[in-house]
């Protein structure tokens, strides 16, 4: 006999950083738009980022984000 599997559904968290701590440096991560990381504070020291709506890549310094031109 053929018995589907069943799952029950709950409700997931949202992730407590948009980052990957997996990742080893230097590693570029990219995200569709700066909104999504340039308010967040808890990216490991040295992450850099950029998005596909800006110009720029972004080094977070452990305080801030540092902007600095692609051109």
């Amino acid at each position: 006999m053929f018995v589907l599997p069943t799952f029950a559904f709950g409700v997931v968290g949202s992730p407590t950083s948009v980052f990957n701590s997996s990742l080893t440096f230097p590693v570029v991560q990219v995200f569709d738009t700066e909104l999504e990381f340039v308010t967040q504070t808890d990216a490991p020291n040295y992450t850099i980022v950029t998005a596909r709506d800006t110009d720029k890549f972004y080094i977070w310094t452990g305080s801030k984000w540092i902007m600095f031109n692609k051109n």
